[in-house]
């Protein structure tokens, strides 16, 4: 059973029952969409606080709650990198986005190229393991240097998001350092593992890049990994990291096997870690499906008899919230 403060138990009373005006302390959102520089042009999807008037749109199969282009409120905004997961899309964790722009926050989510919905060709190889904290630092360079809204960000209260291989990428910026050759060493232990492993063997990540490293960026403050991929990570691997964390993991993960991701991370890190939990298998941290989703991927949308994805993603959303609210704190 999780037991819940009084503010979460507030937030998640508010994402339920009132309209984005309305709901206590949260504005209408704005969106906007920018692309990254560099070698790697990412397309980045930006939601924020705005005091227009919301308006709905599609973007395929999502409906985002967000004004596309609407002015940014004033003042100064904490701002949350989202990263998804392995071959999904910048609007995969769209509710999260919302609930996190409603109060007051800017969210930045990058399409990760080479381990997108459209451009998978990266999983397996450095491109996803060292690319994508890559590009989500490149990602945070950019919103920063966006004329529209890059003045509206308070560069001293800058957290991190991510689920499954984006919750690695959120580790990573965190400071963890990741050993390829346990990737090969978790292989060769659990050839059964299709998911993690799909050549049935002795998987070895294909380098591109000899000499390619990962950064860790010292800009993120705060952050939240969502049933993390986690075989690469061993105790030398996160000793640097030090910044607040709170990380969840499925409790039915028939992706990653949480005694092996989510479980043997959370050995390795400090008790004072916040930990959370939501019933059901890996893609449950995915936001709500449409009907049209649930058709085409029923896998990533449909869940077990007896889960609640909707009333799951208010308390997670709302988790969230609470944590960053608390981690990311206004200066006095």
């Amino acid at each position: 059973m999780r037991f819940l403060s009084a503010a979460v138990l507030t937030l998640i009373c508010s994402m339920f029952t009132a309209p984005a005006s309305a709901r206590g302390e949260q504005t209408n959102i704005g969106f906007l969409s920018l692309t990254t520089s560099g070698e790697y042009a990412v397309p980045v999807a930006v939601w924020y606080p705005t005091a227009e008037p919301q308006v709905e749109w599609q973007a395929g199969p999502y409906t985002i709650h967000a004004t596309r282009g609407a002015a940014i409120t004033s003042g100064l905004h904490p701002l949350i990198i989202l990263s998804h997961g392995s071959g999904g899309s910048e609007f995969g964790h769209s509710d999260l986005a919302e609930a996190l722009a409603g109060h007051g926050y800017v969210v930045a989510a990058p399409r990760h190229l080479g381990d997108s919905y459209d451009q998978p060709e990266g999983r397996f190889t450095d491109v996803q393991i060292i690319g994508r904290p890559w590009q989500a630092a490149a990602t945070l360079d950019a919103v920063l240097a966006d004329q529209r809204i890059g003045a509206a960000i308070d560069a001293g209260r800058i957290g991190m998001a991510g689920f499954s291989a984006g919750a690695y990428t959120t580790m990573v910026m965190a400071g963890a350092k990741p050993d390829p050759a346990l990737y090969s060493a978790y292989c060769a232990a659990h050839v059964d593992d299709h998911e993690v492993c799909p050549d049935g063997s002795h998987a070895k990540l294909r380098i591109t890049r000899p000499g390619w490293s990962v950064p860790a960026d010292k800009r993120v403050r705060a952050a939240v990994a969502m049933a993390p991929f986690s075989i690469m990570f061993d105790a030398k691997s996160v000793a640097d990291v030090t910044i607040p964390l709170r990380i969840y993991k499925a409790s039915d993960d028939q992706v990653l096997r949480n005694q092996w991701n989510t479980d043997h991370l959370l050995s390795l890190l400090p008790a004072s870690v916040e930990r959370g939990e939501l019933a059901g298998g890996h893609y449950v941290f995915i936001a709500p499906c449409s009907a049209v989703m649930k058709s085409r991927t029923p896998y990533l949308c449909v869940d077990a008899p007896g889960v609640d994805r909707v009333a799951e993603h208010a308390q997670l959303n709302a988790e969230i919230v609470d944590f960053f609210n608390r981690k990311l704190p206004k200066p006095d």
